[in-house]
């Protein structure tokens, strides 16, 4: 699994703070878990920020022009459809695909790639390509390619993924306590149930419409 961040990242948010390498194993193991909290909070699959790693799915035809696919980190590897009905097996084996082209098909929303979001549907492109619809079978399309949001990690989702990861470590030398003191000061601090800045990623971020699987 992916983490959203370094080490050296994190270290390096905390400038006044003197690291040593002491707590570098449990430093990484919190980054790890801020990682998939952030995927959680944002009702997501693990690493899906950062998808580097082509995979397959499978899709019922939708029978019209569009076919909506959950997020495509970037443009697809392949786009095969079983134009007879002919479909994989559970193995992922077995069926007649017909590999389509590029031309076959548009990208949408369009200008996704340049605004750093994912492409969420593929439409027939009916006057470029040799195709005029999806077909209607069950599992009739396979797509392998980069599904996720990204196959970058956004600025803001770094930025939450250290904060988080800053709480898991601070939390643990307190025991997980949910207050803390600054004996200096004279001050109690309490452990809010998410940090503002995370807050604001997340409400960003966050899937609010069906995942297509």
């Amino acid at each position: 699994m992916a983490d959203y961040v370094t080490l050296a990242e994190t270290k390096a948010a905390l400038p006044d703070t003197s690291w040593t390498t002491a707590y570098d194993a449990i430093l990484a193991s919190a980054i790890t878990r801020a990682s998939r909290d952030f995927d959680l909070f944002t009702q997501r699959g693990d690493d899906e920020f950062a998808a580097s790693v082509d995979e397959t799915r499978y899709f019922d035809g939708s029978g019209n022009a569009e076919l909506w696919i959950g997020e495509l980190a970037a443009a697809p590897t392949s786009v095969a459809v079983a134009e007879g009905g002919d479909v994989d097996s559970s193995a992922g084996t077995g069926g007649t695909y017909t590999i389509w082209a590029a031309s076959d098909f548009l990208l949408w929303p369009y200008n996704a790639a340049t605004r750093g979001r994912p492409f969420l549907r593929l439409d027939v492109d009916i006057f470029n390509g040799s195709k005029a619809h999806w077909f209607t079978y069950p599992k009739c399309v396979k797509i392998v390619g980069k599904f996720g949001y990204s196959t970058v990690v956004p600025d803001p989702v770094k930025k939450a993924t250290i904060i988080l990861a800053i709480r898991h470590f601070k939390r643990g030398q307190q025991a997980y306590h949910d207050t803390g003191a600054i004996v200096e000061l004279g001050q109690l601090t309490y452990t809010q149930k998410l940090d503002p800045d995370v807050a604001l990623a997340v409400e960003h971020y966050a899937r609010y419409m069906p995942e297509f699987v």
